[in-house]
């Protein structure tokens, strides 16, 4: 038995970025090799084929080939047995991730050219098992994304359209697309996994408008200048912005977006409007907009705060404008109410009357600004 370190851990030392998990893929081992491992803590994780974890946490994977039995992303029939290295290797994706490192000879194996691919910077699908997985399509130009000064071979974009035309990417579990976006958006300019995937034919399959420089110059604005955590909510909505997406947060069938992205979007679409104009509105008009924003029940001031970045980053307010709501939203909830269930109980108010008394007390309180 011997184990080899593969995949990203092996790319990424040699590429000279830092290194994550480390990956290993173990050849040769027999039945009283993996009971060994189990015996020191190796623990068999995976369902499709056999993976074990050592208790440093590292996976590490029997070789095995792959073979096309259905549509999508797990129509896939795996053997493990008398699988060599360069079996292993052959089936995976791209070269740059299709070498080995040998932990105790510390030599790379490098059967199918990938380091020569990471020094000229060429992203090249290692064979035509690549066209097995359509996941692959989001994978590549995912990996365009990441490593941006990549370019990739002709050969392999050929390949990636005529997966797209075939339809073969249409299996694909929407779960697991939105997955890929996920990490796509998660890199320093994620335009690019949106470009390639246009370029792919892929983009205009999902999304119902096209893609325009204008979007995809604000998307690489937006991703750079956002508070980190309303990254994702930001980017959704630009997409989002001319989509429709049913009631299980699947979008055209092919992508399960969060609902969580899905109500910040049809939110910013609903008041978009209302805080773009607010400067312009009456004491009583702005009163109603806060009132209908439910800003409260919605995540208090930080959420407003979040509203208003967005439609900032956007260029569709200015700082000033953002000021002002702030402080009208501020007045708004600040307003000292008296005692309503007293009121209530002398006969002073109906309780009918509650929501209209109170909002009047409001829209008093935002006059006095003005």
């Amino acid at each position: 038995m011997k184990k080899y370190l593969v995949g990203g851990y092996v790319r990424d030392r040699l590429m000279g970025i830092r290194a994550k998990d480390k990956d290993y893929v173990i050849v040769g081992a027999s039945e009283s090799d993996l009971k060994y491992l189990q015996s020191i803590g190796y623990k068999q994780v995976g369902k499709d084929f056999p993976v074990y974890l050592s208790p440093e946490g590292n996976e590490h994977a029997l070789a095995r080939t792959e073979r096309k039995t259905g549509t999508g992303y797990g129509g896939f029939e795996v053997d493990t047995k008398g699988v060599t290295l360069e079996q292993d290797l052959y089936r995976r994706d791209l070269t740059i991730n299709a070498i080995a490192y040998d932990p105790v000879l510390q030599i790379h194996i490098d059967p199918y050219g990938g380091k020569a691919d990471i020094k000229n910077k060429i992203l090249r699908h290692v064979s035509d098992h690549f066209k097995e997985d359509p996941l692959r399509v989001l994978r590549l130009a995912r990996f365009a994304t990441r490593y941006s000064d990549f370019t990739i071979h002709e050969s392999t974009e050929e390949l990636a359209i005529g997966m797209v035309n075939s339809g073969e990417l249409n299996h694909l579990v929407p779960d697991r697309v939105f997955v890929e976006f996920e990490k796509a958006f998660s890199e320093e300019k994620p335009a690019k996994f949106l470009k390639t995937l246009s370029k792919f034919g892929y983009y205009e399959k999902v999304f119902n408008t096209s893609l325009t420089k204008k979007n995809l110059d604000l998307i690489d604005y937006i991703a750079e200048n956002c508070t980190d955590v309303y990254k994702p909510y930001f980017l959704w909505s630009i997409l989002l912005e001319n989509e429709e997406v049913n009631n299980d947060s699947v979008l055209n069938g092919a992508i399960k977006v969060p609902v969580k992205y899905v109500k910040f979007s049809n939110y910013i679409k609903r008041f978009r409007d209302d805080i773009k104009t607010f400067r312009k509105k009456t004491p009583i008009e702005m009163g109603n907009i806060l009132l209908d924003m439910n800003i409260k029940n919605n995540g208090g001031e930080e959420f407003l705060y979040k509203v208003l970045e967005y439609f900032i980053l956007r260029k569709e307010i200015d700082l000033e404008l953002e000021d002002l709501i702030i402080k009208v939203y501020d007045r708004y909830t600040d307003v000292e109410l008296p005692d309503i269930q007293q009121m209530v109980k002398d006969g002073e108010l109906e309780t009918s009357e509650i929501r209209d008394f109170v909002c009047e007390l409001r829209y008093e309180a935002i006059k006095q600004m003005f």
